[in-house]
């Protein structure tokens, strides 16, 4: 018996042309096919796509997925708007909302110095009337100690104690400005029973008759606006009379001298500006204030 070849040579002509060398079994299948009545005909399965992750482990997934980050904490977001600023810090007071704005433009918009104007932008977008008597509540937020006089005129800078008013509010700074009210009133009454008392003349000016009002290379003293830069202007004219420091008392009596004394409750907001722009520094020994060679440059400039 001859034995029957294992490969069979299949050709197919119509719409479709086939032609190919196949095995006995695949032609076979193939003539089934095409000779099976219509309907008949039932695709080969193949195999099927691969099934979902079980509902257990797809639940262990999507767990994973959604844990959150521990160990990692997360900051109080700011506000995003002059309103929710000025609520977030419990203000009650004009001077009050006039920092809290401050604290938005410092804080939220990242500006380093503001000015009056950019202040009263900050009234008219969050729906607040804007003071009559906006520079005198300014004014009060400054003595306050809650802004500070910046370098260039007209410019001001929020203190280092408000940078968290925003997330804490007013409450623990109210307090502490109601026991210092108290007290200060209190010594207010005692004192206007009493003369003023006389600042002694300090040991370095004992030798000097009269002062000078001007100082080289820059403007008389009356003429100077800020208080921060009066406060230069005299350690400038205390150096050019040959005292290269002054202690905090030591400008107290020299600025009464000149015509507008600078008290000693101030004097350490307005050298703390001075000292952050580089104009003025203190002797590590006693503490005194001297004026640097970019202070010069300043005072000569204005």
């Amino acid at each position: 018996m001859t034995e029957m070849s294992n490969e069979v040579h299949l050709a197919l002509t119509g719409r479709i042309t086939f032609e190919q060398d196949i095995n006995v079994a695949q032609g076979a299948h193939v003539i089934a096919i095409v000779q099976a009545p219509t309907g008949l005909i039932h695709a080969t399965p193949g195999p099927e796509p691969p099934g979902s992750l079980p509902e257990p482990a797809l639940a262990r997934e999507e767990g994973v997925r959604e844990l959150p980050s521990r160990g990692r904490p997360t900051r109080q977001s700011l506000p995003e708007s002059p309103r929710r600023a000025l609520d977030a810090s419990g203000a009650k007071t004009v001077p009050e909302k006039i920092t809290a704005f401050a604290a938005y433009l410092t804080l939220v918009e990242g500006r380093e110095t503001f000015g009056h104007q950019d202040l009263r932008r900050l009234f008219e977008r969050a729906r607040e009337r804007i003071p009559t008597h906006f520079s005198r509540e300014f004014d009060k937020a400054v003595r306050a100690g809650w802004i500070h006089e910046g370098t260039e005129r007209g410019s001001y800078y929020l203190s280092d104690s408000l940078l968290n008013l925003l997330e804490d509010g007013y409450a623990s700074h109210r307090s502490k400005r109601t026991r210092t009210s108290s007290a200060s009133t209190t010594t207010t009454r005692t004192n206007a029973r009493r003369k003023p008392r006389m600042l002694a003349v300090p040991d370095d000016f004992s030798g000097i008759d009269q002062l000078p009002a001007s100082i080289d290379g820059g403007p008389p003293y009356q003429q100077v606006r800020l208080k921060r830069d009066r406060l230069l202007w005299a350690i400038k004219l205390a150096k050019d009379l040959g005292v290269l420091a002054l202690k905090t008392s030591d400008v107290t009596w020299l600025t009464d001298k000149l015509g507008d004394a600078i008290l000693s409750r101030d004097i350490t907001a307005h050298f703390k500006g001075l000292h952050r722009d580089g104009l003025a520094n203190r002797s590590v020994v006693d503490n005194a204030m001297r004026i640097t060679e970019k202070g010069e440059e300043y005072l000569a400039a204005l």
